[in-house]
């Protein structure tokens, strides 16, 4: 597993909270993937980004988000 200096991921994002959330939501849609993937399965989510050896879906969404191919957005109005 490659380790990622969290200072380069915070210059992409403003916050670590956006960071963490960014990265988890991501991961989460890889290990869907991945799962069905394995399963030979059929689901409606996006293939990794990027090439990786991987098979790890955090390391994946990091890679992604170093490589500016996964972004967020901010919204100003919501639940508070």
């Amino acid at each position: 597993m490659d380790i990622h200096n969290t200072d380069d991921l915070l210059k992409i994002v403003d916050s670590k909270y956006s960071l963490c959330i960014t990265l988890a939501k991501r991961a989460r849609e890889l290990g869907i993937y991945l799962s069905a993937k394995k399963n030979m399965e059929r689901v409606n989510v996006i293939a990794p980004l990027t090439e990786t050896e991987s098979e790890d879906p955090l390391e994946i969404a990091m890679k992604e988000l170093l490589e500016n191919k996964v972004s967020f957005v901010r919204v100003k109005d919501g639940i508070k």
